[in-house]
């Protein structure tokens, strides 16, 4: 898989706030979301669209892929740290398990790279969307590093989705992603879509 290379500008800080709209709260993912993550992972129908293909089985596993989520590249102030967010419907009362999603920045290096899922129960109802833009924001809006050498390179985020997710084609277009290049990797046949920094 041959995504570009960009040099990391962004700063993450220690420790992520949460971010709210009218229907979704974002937080950052800790250890005791691991069976809600499971429960979706889980489930054969949002594994056929991420990799690895094969539903997670266990709560062991769930949390191994959490903590791929950890940057371990890049400069040494983000060394650990990392730009990961559990989706929460609102409209689920508390007593119940709010979590329906995740959205991430899965990699820094060779570039930054956008993850998501959602429960199939929620989607449909712009959920997505709505939690990516949020991320996005998010993301824009941290601080930058001087970066003298590289001020004529134009900061961008990326993602890799099937071409046959229509689902998740729609919404990385709906935000604002173009396609960039596409490649094959095993059988699947995937896109590249790149956003620029606004």
């Amino acid at each position: 898989m041959e995504l570009p290379y960009q040099p990391v500008y962004v700063m993450i800080p220690s420790s992520n706030e949460s971010i709210e709209s009218e229907r979704l709260l974002l937080r950052p993912i800790c250890d005791s979301d691991a069976a809600a993550l499971l429960a979706i992972r889980g489930r054969p129908e949002v594994a056929k669209t991420n990799y690895p293909k094969e539903p997670f089985k266990s709560i062991e596993h769930t949390r191994e892929w959490m903590a791929s989520k950890v940057f371990l590249k890049g400069p040494e102030d983000i060394i650990g740290r990392s730009f990961n967010f559990a989706i929460l419907d609102k409209s689920i009362p508390p007593s119940e398990e709010q979590l329906v999603g995740y959205v991430s920045v899965n990699t820094l290096e060779p570039c930054p790279e956008i993850g998501y899922s959602l429960l199939p129960e929620s989607w449909g109802k712009g959920y997505a969307t709505e939690a990516l833009r949020m991320l996005l924001k998010k993301w824009w809006d941290l601080p930058r590093r001087n970066r003298v050498e590289d001020n004529a390179a134009e900061e961008k985020i990326y993602a890799i989705c099937e071409k046959q997710n229509i689902g998740s084609t729609a919404v990385l277009r709906k935000c604002g992603f173009e396609i960039v290049s596409d490649f094959c990797f095993g059988s699947d046949e995937l896109f590249i879509w790149a956003l620029k920094k606004p």
